[in-house]
C-alpha cells in the first residue's frame, strides 16, 4: 500500500509504503483509483488550518475505488464493484460496510472522489438559505471546486446563477450560466445589479473572502442571504453590519465539515441525494484534474496557488 504523509509543516509530503490492510469482517477493502483534493488539505499540511492533526498524518478525506475483498459477514457487494469511502490519501483502504457507497453509473471513479465534501457543503449551504426556483445566485470564485458544486446544485433547483471569476478562462468553464462577471475588469456590485435589473441577488456563495466580501454583501437585494464558505483568498473579511441591518440581509456561516461530525445521520441522508442525483443526471460533477501520487505536493501547491481549475484527484 502507498500512502501521502505529512511528517513536518511546511515540508514536502511523503510517499511511504507498507503492507496492504486485511479486512474484518464487516469491513471491505477497496482498490483506491481516485483520491479527491481539496483546498483543506493543502492549509493542513501548509499550518493554516484551525484543526491541527497530531504529525505525522495522511492528508484527504474521499476516495473512490474498486472492491477487491470483503469480510465474512458483508454480503452485498462483491469484488468489481465501484465504491465511493471516507479516507485519506492512501492506495488500499479496508473501511466499515456503513461507509460504503456503490457508485452510480452516470460517475467516474474520480467525479465520484470529487463529489463528497464540495457537493454536501453547496446542498447543506442551500438548505440553510432556503433557495428556491426563479431566485438568483451570485457564486464567487465560480470555477474553483465548490464554485462549480455551487453552479451545479443552484441550476439543479431552477436557480439562476452569475458566475464570478478572476479571468475570462476561468469564467469558461463554468458552462452556461445566467450571466458572467470578471471581477478583476469589473465591478462586481454594479454588474450584478445590471445583471438582474437593478434588483441585487438573493444569495451571496463566498467561498473567497478577501477584498471581494463588501462588495457582495452590497450585490444582494433585500433579504438576501450570504453564505460564508471559506477564504482562499487569504484574508478574513470585515463586514459592515449596517449593509447587513437596512437591507435586512442575512449573512450565514457555511461549517459543512463540524456540521456533518455532529449529524452522522444528516449527512448520510445528504449524501445518498447527490448520489440518487447524479445517477438522474440532475448534477454533473465535473471531470478533475488527475495528478500522481509522486505529484502530490505539486497538487497540494496548485491548490494553494489557486492553479486549479475545478477539482483535482491523486491517482495511485
Amino acid at each position: 500500500m502507498k500512502s501521502v504523509v505529512c511528517s513536518a509543516i511546511g515540508e514536502p509530503v511523503e510517499i511511504h509504503t507498507s503492507n496492504d490492510p486485511t479486512p474484518g469482517p464487516s469491513e471491505v477493502l477497496v482498490r483506491v483509483g481516485a483520491c479527491g483534493l481539496n483546498y483543506v488539505d493543502a492549509l493542513m499540511c501548509a499550518g493554516g488550518y484551525q484543526i491541527k492533526p497530531q504529525l505525522p498524518f495522511t492528508p484527504g478525506s474521499e476516495l473512490a475505488g474498486t472492491v477487491t475483498a470483503t469480510g465474512k459477514d458483508i454480503n452485498d457487494l462483491k469484488a468489481g464493484d465501484r465504491v465511493l469511502t471516507r479516507g485519506g490519501f492512501v492506495s488500499v483502504v479496508a473501511r466499515p460496510r456503513s461507509s460504503i457507497y456503490p457508485i452510480p453509473s452516470a460517475l467516474t471513479e474520480g467525479q465520484a472522489a470529487t463529489l463528497w465534501q464540495s457537493y454536501s457543503t453547496m446542498l447543506f449551504a442551500y438548505a440553510r438559505a432556503s433557495l428556491s426556483a426563479d431566485q438568483t445566485v451570485l457564486v464567487l470564485g465560480a470555477s474553483g471546486g465548490i464554485g462549480r458544486a455551487a453552479i451545479d446544485l443552484a441550476h439543479s433547483r431552477g436557480a439562476r446563477v452569475i458566475a464570478a471569476a478572476s479571468s475570462d478562462d476561468r469564467l469558461k468553464s463554468c458552462g452556461e450560466v445566467f450571466g458572467h462577471i470578471n471581477y478583476s475588469l469589473e465591478n462586481l456590485k454594479v454588474r450584478a445589479r445590471e445583471l438582474t435589473k437593478g434588483d441585487g441577488v438573493d444569495v451571496v456563495v463566498d467561498p473567497v473572502g478577501g477584498d471581494l466580501a463588501n462588495t457582495a454583501l452590497r450585490a444582494l437585494d433585500y433579504m438576501g442571504r450570504y453564505l460564508v464558505i471559506g477564504f482562499a483568498a487569504g484574508s478574513i473579511p470585515q463586514l459592515p453590519v449596517n449593509q447587513i441591518l437596512l437591507r435586512n440581509r442575512n449573512v450565514i456561516g457555511i461549517d459543512w465539515g463540524a456540521w456533518s461530525g455532529s449529524h452522522s445521520q444528516e449527512q448520510e441522508n445528504n449524501l445518498r441525494t447527490l448520489l440518487t442525483m447524479a445517477e438522474r443526471g440532475s448534477i454533473t460533477p465535473p471531470e478533475p484534474r488527475a495528478y500522481a501520487f509522486e505529484e502530490a505536493q505539486t497538487a497540494l501547491d496548485d491548490l494553494m496557488n489557486r492553479r486549479v481549475v475545478g477539482k483535482a484527484i491523486l491517482v495511485p
